[in-house]
């Protein structure tokens, strides 16, 4: 498995447990059974009440253990839909990883869940089934949030639902804040730093700020070249890439990484992994973080007092501006099974984003405890309708629309050779940002951009 999927392995999986956890089919998916793409949709589309023929859903599941809340609203599912019958197969980790591997195969499901970020190069594949017909005639499609549906919707076609978003936020441990005198949260890099010099106490294993270092690197690292005002790729009209490596603000943000090695507010341990982050910052050795909206349940779960984690938006960068990014989960319907399976995969899928489920769902993980501040795909539902949240979350929330963003073009492809630059400038205190990007991007360049421009060619 490679680093980009494993990544998206935890953030997917983080996701499903808060949005779709309860019901064992999280990911739900049927097997390609070889038939062609119909261009034409058969006539119980939508809202029909009609009965097709039976027909059978090979779904991709993370585990076949449900708890009673996902038990009964799979049965109210099958015994409303009588002609459908589910045919669950374990896939460990993030099955929408592994959704366009299993097309080329031919042994593909009907329909998954996938990662924001894989959407760009499954909408590109023709792998997706476009969705217009079924949601143009769902009386409930006009209460998605558009921003989200507009970030999966190419030409008019909207080739995917999106089920969950977590946005990416900055958290920060408020009894440290405290403990160091802090009463003014940091907007800048610079006033971060300061915060982050006055909590470090290395005699108690308190470091001010924490970054990936070890591995994923580029994932925190896109949101501060983003913040410094550019990007590391560019995505040109016809689909291709431009690598954009050696930008002033690539530069500049990795100047800033360095800086804060160099001022030894990070992590000492600079081999730690992304759980072991999340086990730091649970544990109030971390005084702020990238940190995402869905890790406060995660952190909870390893002992933080609830209290005590505070979120707000990441501090802005030498353009003056805050930016993040926003991940979440988007459900697909396989292009290349039969119509029936689509039909019915619909069917499935209108049923765990209708407003009836989510709010019971929603209700079932509040019974059980600690919940995730994430946005709602709905504007007729609010998360704090179901969660005590603090003001600040909300507030966060509603604010971080306006800053979010998806990650950067082709970082499946390109974002093993940003890690290996950001590490090497962690780890080595002679590295040139300049020298160490322009050998990323050559190296990138001579690898994969020509292979991967011609696949995205519109």
């Amino acid at each position: 498995m490679t680093k980009r999927r494993t990544l998206l392995t935890l953030l997917s999986l983080i996701l499903l447990v808060s949005v779709l956890s309860a019901c064992g089919s999280n990911n739900g998916n049927s097997s390609n059974t070889g038939g062609q793409e119909s261009s034409t949709p058969s006539a119980n589309t939508g809202d029909k009440k009609e009965q097709p023929e039976p027909v059978t859903l090979t779904i991709w599941v993370t585990s076949r253990e449900q708890d009673d809340f996902g038990a009964q609203m799979e049965k109210e599912f099958l015994d409303s839909h009588p002609h459908i019958t589910l045919n669950k197969v374990v896939k460990e980790g993030d099955p929408g990883n592994e959704f366009y591997q299993a097309v080329a195969a031919g042994n593909a499901p009907d329909f998954v869940s996938v990662s924001f970020t894989m959407m760009d190069k499954y909408m590109k594949a023709g792998i997706l089934e476009p969705l217009n017909n079924y949601v143009d005639n769902w009386d409930e499609w006009s209460n998605f949030n558009k921003t989200y549906v507009d970030m999966f919707t190419v030409d008019g076609k909207v080739m995917g639902v999106p089920n969950g978003v977590s946005p990416m936020l900055f958290g920060y441990n408020k009894a440290l804040f405290e403990k160091a005198g802090i009463t003014e949260l940091p907007k800048t890099w610079d006033e971060a730093l300061e915060v982050a010099k006055k909590i470090n106490d290395p005699s108690s294993q308190v470091s001010g700020y924490s970054t990936l270092a070890a591995e994923w690197t580029e994932w925190f690292f896109q949101y501060y070249v983003w913040q410094a005002g550019g990007d590391l790729t560019k995505q040109n009209a016809d689909g291709t890439a431009e690598m954009t490596f050696t930008d002033p603000a690539v530069i500049k943000a990795a100047e800033f990484y360095k800086q804060l090695r160099a001022d030894k507010v990070l992590q000492s341990d600079l081999t730690l992994k992304f759980d072991n982050l999340i086990e730091k910052f649970a544990q109030g050795k971390i005084g702020m973080m990238p940190f995402a909206g869905d890790w406060v349940s995660w952190a909870i779960s390893l002992g933080m007092k609830p209290e005590d984690i505070g979120l707000m938006l990441p501090p802005a960068g030498p353009s003056g501006k805050t930016a993040t990014a926003i991940g979440g989960s988007t459900f697909v319907i396989n292009a290349k099974t039969t119509q029936e399976k689509k039909d019915a995969a619909w069917e499935y899928i209108k049923y765990q984003i209708s407003k009836d489920y989510m709010t019971k769902n929603f209700q079932n993980i509040a019974s059980k405890g600690a919940g995730n501040p994430v946005v709602m795909v709905r504007d007729d539902l609010n998360i704090n309708d179901f969660f005590d949240f603090p003001e600040e979350y909300a507030e966060v929330l509603k604010s971080v629309t306006d800053v979010g963003r998806l990650e950067f073009y082709g970082k499946a492809d390109f974002g093993v050779y940003v890690d290996r630059a950001v590490q090497k400038l962690l780890t080595d205190p002679n590295a040139d940002p300049t020298k160490e990007f322009e050998a990323a991007q050559k190296l990138a360049a001579s690898e994969v951009l020509d292979s991967f421009n011609e696949k995205s060619k519109q």
